[in-house]
C-alpha cells in the first residue's frame, strides 16, 4: 500500500534524540525535570524584555519538558537553521552532534540543568568536527581564534574581566552566535537576534545584560564578528576592523607621525592669532610677544586626561 513518508518534525526530532541519547527519567527525576522547567519559565518571564516573547509562557515550560536535559533554543537552531544546510541530515546530524557534545560535558562534569547553545564544547575536535564538516574550510581558523579555541579572544577577554570570567559570558555568547549564525550566513536575514543569544546563554539567577555586554566588548575587538540592527553573526570574511589592524601594522611609528604633522601645516589660516607653530623644535622659535599665538606639540607630547605634566 503506498504511503507518502514525512520526514520527522522539530518536535518528534526532540523525541527520537532525547530516546536515542538518554535513558527514560524515574520519578525523582521526572520531578527535578518538571521543578528545571518551571525555574526557568519564571525567569524568563521576569525578565520579559531581554527574551523572546513566548519564553515566559507556559507552552515554552512544556517544551523544555518535552526537550529535557536538551534545551528547546539548541534544538530549534539545529532543525531550524542547520538543517537548511544541504548536507545535514536533521535527525542522524543532529544525533551525531548531540552525542558527541554530551559525551564531553559528562567527561567533564557539567553541572548545568540544561544543554544550551553556549554550552556546545566547539573547542573539542568532534564536536567541531561535526559542525565545521558542513562549512566551508575558512571557519575551522575562526573557530580557534575567534570563537572557542585554547587562546581565543572569548577566553581571553573573559580572563581580563572578572564579570565576564565569572559566567565565561564571552565564551558563551560566541558559541551560541556561531550555532545561530553560520549556517545561515548566505541567506538574507543572517545573524541571531540579540535576545536569542540570551536565551542560549543565560541561567536563571544570571545577569542577561551581562551578555550583551560581552557581545559589544567582543564586538569592538573580534575581526569577525558582525552587529547589525540587535543581530550578531560570525562571516567568513574580516570586519572594517581587522581590515584598519593591518593598514596600521604596515605602517611605522616615524611615517604617521611625519604624515600627521604635513596635513597639520596644510592648514594655512591662523583664524584669530598672530602666528601658528606646528611642533616648534623649542621655545625660541615662538617669538616673545604680547600677542597671542597659537603651539601645537608634536605627536611625541602626547597628553591624557587626569594625568599630571604635560
Amino acid at each position: 500500500k503506498d504511503s507518502p513518508w514525512q520526514p520527522a518534525s522539530a518536535e518528534e526530532g526532540f523525541e527520537i534524540v532525547r530516546r536515542r541519547l538518554f535513558e527514560p527519567l524515574d520519578p525523582q527525576a521526572a520531578r527535578e525535570r518538571d521543578s528545571v522547567a518551571k525555574v526557568f519559565r519564571a525567569f524568563y518571564a521576569k525578565h520579559r524584555s531581554e527574551f523572546p516573547a513566548e519564553c515566559g509562557e507556559g507552552g515554552y515550560e512544556r517544551r523544555i519538558v518535552s526537550a529535557y536535559p536538551i534545551h528547546p533554543e539548541l534544538f530549534d537552531r539545529l532543525y531550524s537553521d542547520w538543517s537548511t544546510l544541504a548536507r545535514f541530515q536533521r535527525t542522524r546530524g543532529v544525533l551525531r552532534l548531540m552525542a558527541n557534545v554530551i559525551h564531553d560535558l559528562w567527561e567533564n562534569d557539567d553541572k548545568s540543568p540544561l544543554i544550551m547553545p553556549a554550552s556546545v564544547p566547539l573547542s573539542t575536535p568532534n564536536v567541531a568536527f561535526e559542525l565545521t564538516r558542513y562549512l566551508e574550510e575558512a571557519w575551522k581558523p575562526i573557530l580557534d581564534a575567534e570563537i572557542d579555541g585554547a587562546s581565543s579572544l572569548p577566553l581571553r577577554l573573559d580572563n581580563e574581566n572578572p564579570s565576564f570570567g565569572k559566567i565565561r559570558a564571552c565564551r558563551r555568547a560566541a558559541r551560541t552566535v556561531f550555532l545561530g549564525s553560520a549556517a545561515t550566513l548566505k541567506s538574507q536575514n543572517k545573524g541571531i537576534d540579540d535576545r536569542r543569544i540570551k536565551l542560549g546563554s543565560v541561567l536563571p539567577g544570571e545577569s542577561p545584560a551581562l551578555i550583551g555586554d560581552a557581545l559589544r566588548r567582543m564586538g569592538e575587538h573580534s575581526a569577525f564578528l558582525y552587529a547589525e540592527m540587535g543581530r550578531y553573526w560570525f562571516d567568513t570574511q574580516a570586519s572594517v576592523l581587522q581590515t584598519a589592524r593591518d593598514r596600521i601594522a604596515q605602517v611605522t611609528e616615524d611615517q604617521w607621525q611625519m604624515e600627521l604633522l604635513r596635513r597639520l601645516r596644510e592648514q594655512k589660516g591662523r583664524g584669530d592669532f598672530a602666528g601658528v607653530h606646528i611642533a616648534p623644535g623649542s621655545d625660541g622659535d615662538v617669538a616673545d610677544e604680547d600677542r597671542v599665538r597659537l603651539v601645537i606639540l608634536g605627536p611625541e607630547y602626547p597628553h591624557t586626561s587626569k594625568t599630571e605634566g604635560t
